[in-house]
């Protein structure tokens, strides 16, 4: 039997783990690569999947040199973000992600840690009607560095009062997993690409959030698990980034 781990906080990634978000970030990325000639491509992306806005900036100016300044490049991407999350008229929810929040919020602190820039986070939940069940938000350009290092997750660890060993992440990218680990805390991964690495730095791997909810939540058959084994690669999501 898995037992599963004892935690007082949940700390959530945003793209693509509780909003589809893809459209916001591969449109902005599409538009920036082809002012210089060059096409945005799945083998390309992969290489900064789970990156924050200036590490996926700073990851295409060293593959592909465009022909700015690295500063310069990195606000030309953010800026092309924040447009796209005002302008995008709906942002649909990733499977279980607005059940598993809401049956989490009433039990535990929650936080959001994710890549993008803090007004994106905020448009994007307050679309899905789930921005007042957290507590923390916080985008990892407000500290030192970006997933896979750990800095993130530790500041929303640390604004939400809570000991980063007492803390569950949820993620779906090898770099968020990568952070989690880094940072001690439990990770549950929903994985959208690089499945098999995901997997293997995984407390428990699931096929969508909502296969958390009776996990994690007391009175909805709450037990420790049998171990299964992974259940990566079957969400049928695409291993894009």
């Amino acid at each position: 039997m898995l037992e599963l781990p004892s935690f007082s906080a949940c700390i959530f990634d945003m793209d693509d783990l509780l909003v589809d978000t893809s459209r916001v970030w591969v449109t902005a990325e599409e538009r920036l690569l082809a002012r210089f000639g060059q096409q945005r491509t799945a083998e390309l992306a992969v290489r900064w999947n789970g990156l924050n806005a200036a590490d996926v900036a700073r990851t295409i100016h060293e593959i592909l040199h465009p022909p700015w300044p690295l500063a310069e490049f990195q606000a030309m991407l953010r800026e092309a973000l924040i447009a796209n999350y005002r302008a995008a008229p709906e942002m649909a929810p990733m499977p279980g992600a607005v059940e598993l929040v809401r049956a989490l919020s009433d039990r535990f602190p929650l936080a959001v840690a994710s890549g993008s820039p803090l007004e994106g986070i905020a448009i994007a939940l307050q679309r899905l009607g789930i921005r007042e069940s957290f507590a923390v938000l916080i985008s990892s350009e407000e500290v030192p560095r970006g997933k896979p290092a750990p800095d993130v997750f530790l500041a929303a660890a640390a604004r939400l009062g809570v000991e980063p060993a007492r803390c569950l992440v949820f993620e779906d990218s090898l770099a968020g997993a990568r952070a989690a680990r880094a940072a001690g805390m439990s990770c549950f991964t929903v994985p959208s690409a690089e499945h098999d690495q995901v997997a293997a730095l995984s407390t428990r791997v699931l096929r969508t959030l909502a296969d958390a909810i009776p996990l994690l939540v007391r009175g909805t058959g709450f037990q420790p698990v049998a171990d299964e084994g992974p259940a990566h690669g079957q969400d049928g999501r695409a291993p894009e980034g």
